[in-house]
């Protein structure tokens, strides 16, 4: 007789419900079709309630070198060994090597994460995870993968945060859902936390209710700016946090946020850091004065996000030892702002008197800002700063600290400086004749009757003088600079700027920029040029298809992606992606009734491959000739301002959309009263804001925005030859610079009073 050993593999179905099972025993059998009908029999013995359905079975018999059990029914033999198909009986396992996590590409950990529930994962366990991610299959959690892969915002949280959105989704979600479904759910995830910040989590201070010393827990390590930071970014996490003890996977976040410079942290940072006697308060004020901001894009706003936590800390602030006037903690350990790590306490304690000893936070030193920084001076001209230093002296001076972006398009189009003559009586005493405005600011004293009629004369004088061009917009500088270039350009100018009815935001749709309608710019070519046929046209050069990229499938063994293959033609040559290629001839009419031609090329997809399966447009030819129609246009200056990146600034977006709502509504005086009367509106709330600033960078901020658009309304009223309402726009204009003027000089005066 000879021994075999069984082997009982439980297949996934039964695994989902009482967990993996691997069984093998050994037994003596005359032959295989013996020992297959006895293991059989054996196995019924031995387990009277299991179903032997839900094994897959498999034997080999007993020989030198093959490993075998060593117990009757061994249940750990078959997890240390591996099925070798090839040679037909288990192998020892190989080692595999632990993945670093950090490391794999966001939609891989996101599978990781769904697979395993930890990102602590070896070699071997990558190629599931990975198969998952493929999005081939139609489980529960690969839709889960293919849901939270579609949200940047939650693919960019750390693990922990991961975890708890696919936590949310398994406990709120049946199994049969798809990944819309899955994604609609956490969009309702993502939203409530949200709100949860909004209105400020932390159940566990009310400082109007306690006492200090009864919520109040003196910091156990020295507090620098470091220690705020951190303070300040744990204060961002959306859920409850406990200031007094944050959780080490909060701090591992918050050190997470820093490392990245993310822009909120970074801007509630800089106006923190230059508050008086910041390191003085206690660790409930920090994240009170973060967690209860009235909105959560406050931070977008210096001024006012400044103006909210001077607020706070005045009304709401408590001192962490409010009998010590110096800025040395009660504490004397440097232990971590996690106490719940009794190894890390105790090594901080016995260094309590060596600042630079381990474990500040979470035993690992915090992460120092680096630049390089960017700021706006008062006037609003664009500054860089490399050092964080330096960054925090020029903003006690009473700069702000700005994005990158804004920075870039603050140098691509620097503010005009406003030009002021105080010694001009004619501007001194503005606002007493016939364009003073009542309720826009308070009277002023009046003059005798002379006086200001001669005033007025002035005033009437000044209003058509191009002094207006100090609050010139963006579009209108353009125009300005392009026609000083001469007649190349005249093309150019007359049609760079588009109409926003016509244009598309591209922000959801995977990429930033702004989709232009396709005929809106053929009906512009037509307005320009006559009718297609006429006074311009195209002629086709060039229609064909162009390979693109061999086309692959995966490839499985054992339900288990090993790679993938390409695909080849019966031939044997590589199938490829098709793109269709498309070159025209585009022609037009000058005014002297001479054609210009030139070529341009457009280009579309045809038969490309997606995660759902090889996909075929049938439309590419047309689709073809119409971006070559757009690129032969914008090749004239059709819609310029969208390719010079100009809708990417907020400020251009304003003033185009005001302007061609002007130009929209020249035809219906209902619309042209409504349009002025909302401008007048908008000029004494403006006023009033700016009589009320706090700082004379927001009360010129406040004046500069307005004028813009005042000055985009003043240039329409000239264009239709209404002189009348472009008097009373340049005088109102002029007393709002007045009220702007006296607000400042205000500021200033108690500033200098204050110091």
């Amino acid at each position: 007789m000879s021994k075999y050993i069984g082997c009982w593999f439980g297949l996934e179905e039964a695994a989902e419900e009482n967990g993996e099972m691997r069984i093998a025993h050994a037994f003596e059998a005359v032959n295989d079709k013996q020992a297959k009908a006895k293991a059989a029999l054996l196995f019924m013995e031995a387990f009277p309630d299991g179903d032997d359905s839900q094994f897959e079975f498999r034997m080999y018999a007993e020989a030198d070198g093959i490993p075998c059990p060593t117990e009757e029914w061994d249940e750990t033999f078959l997890f240390e060994h591996e099925w070798d198909d090839d040679l037909g009986h288990p192998v020892a396992n190989v080692q595999a090597s632990p993945v670093d996590f950090d490391k794999l590409q966001p939609s891989v950990r996101v599978a990781v994460l769904v697979k395993y529930n930890t990102t602590e994962i070896t070699s071997d366990q990558l190629g599931a995870a990975i198969e998952l991610q493929q999005g081939d299959s139609s489980t529960f959690d690969s839709h889960i993968t293919d849901a939270i892969s579609k949200m940047p915002a939650i693919v960019s949280m750390y693990p922990e945060r991961v975890l708890e959105a696919i936590k949310y989704i398994r406990v709120n979600c049946a199994p049969n859902k798809k990944w819309p479904e899955i994604k609609a759910a956490l969009a309702g995830w993502l939203k409530s936390h949200e709100e949860e910040r909004k209105e400020g989590a932390i159940n566990a201070i009310d400082t109007d209710a306690a006492e200090p010393s009864a919520v109040v827990v003196p910091r156990p390590y020295k507090h620098t700016h470091e220690t705020l930071d951190v303070e300040i970014a744990s204060a961002l996490w959306a859920g409850d946090v406990d200031p007094n003890t944050p959780q080490p996977s909060i701090t591992r976040w918050a050190n997470g946020i820093i490392k990245e410079d993310r822009e909120d942290f970074k801007r509630w940072s800089i106006q923190l850091r230059t508050q008086p006697n910041i390191l003085k308060y206690d660790r409930p004020t920090i994240f009170g004065v973060v967690r209860n901001v009235p909105a959560v894009d406050t931070y977008r706003f210096p001024e006012s996000h400044k103006r909210y936590i001077t607020e706070y800390l005045k009304a709401n602030g408590k001192m962490e030892n409010e009998d010590d006037e110096t800025e040395q903690n009660t504490a004397a350990s440097t232990g971590p702002l996690e106490s719940e790590s009794p190894e890390t306490s105790t090594v901080a304690t016995q260094h309590s008197d060596d600042v630079s000893a381990t474990g500040t936070v979470e035993t690992a030193p915090p992460v120092e800002r680096t630049g390089p920084f960017y700021y706006r001076t008062a006037d609003g001209q664009p500054g860089r700063a490399n050092k964080l230093a330096k960054l925090e002296a020029v903003i006690e001076q009473g700069c702000i600290e700005i994005t990158k972006e804004e920075y870039q398009a603050l140098k691509d189009a620097p503010p005009v400086k406003q030009q002021t003559n105080s010694d001009q009586p004619g501007i001194n005493n503005l606002g007493n004749g016939r364009f003073s405005i009542e309720g826009l600011a308070p009277e002023q004293p009046q003059t005798d009757e002379k006086s200001a009629s001669n005033e007025v004369e002035k005033t009437e004088v000044a209003a058509v003088q191009p002094s207006t061009t100090t609050f010139q917009s963006i579009g209108a500088a353009l125009e300005h600079d392009l026609a000083e270039k001469g007649d190349n350009m005249k093309i150019w100018r007359s049609v760079m700027r588009t109409d926003p009815r016509y244009t598309k935001d591209l922000a959801g749709a995977g990429f930033e920029g702004t989709s232009i309608n396709a005929e809106y710019m053929i009906m512009r070519a037509t307005e320009i040029f006559g009718p297609i046929g006429t006074g311009w046209g195209f002629e086709v050069l060039e229609d064909r298809m162009l390979p693109g990229a061999p086309m692959s499938e995966a490839i499985y063994e054992d339900k288990k992606f090993i790679g993938n293959r390409l695909l080849r033609d019966g031939d044997g040559t590589l199938i490829t992606e098709q793109n269709h290629s498309i070159k025209i001839a585009f022609w037009y009419l000058r005014d002297d009734g001479v054609a210009e031609r030139f070529e341009a090329y457009g280009a579309t997809k045809y038969l490309y491959k997606t995660k759902h399966g090889i996909t075929c447009d049938g439309e590419a030819q047309k689709k073809s000739l119409t971006d070559a129609i757009k690129k032969a246009l914008s090749l004239l200056g059709f819609s310029a301002d969208v390719w010079l990146g100009l809708y990417d600034q907020a400020e251009y977006k304003q003033e185009n959309a005001t302007e061609f709502a002007i130009k929209n509504a020249s035809e219906k005086a209902e619309d042209v009263s409504r349009l002025r009367n909302e401008l007048d509106e908008k000029l004494t709330r403006v006023a009033n804001t700016i009589e009320s600033a706090v700082s004379p960078n927001e009360a010129k901020k406040v004046f500069d925005t307005l004028a813009r658009e005042v000055e985009v309304h003043r240039k329409a009223a000239e264009a239709k030859g209404d002189s009348e309402h472009a008097k009373y726009l340049s005088g109102r204009l002029r007393r709002l610079s007045q009220i702007k003027d006296q607000r400042i000089k205000t500021l200033t005066e108690n500033q200098e009073q204050s110091a």
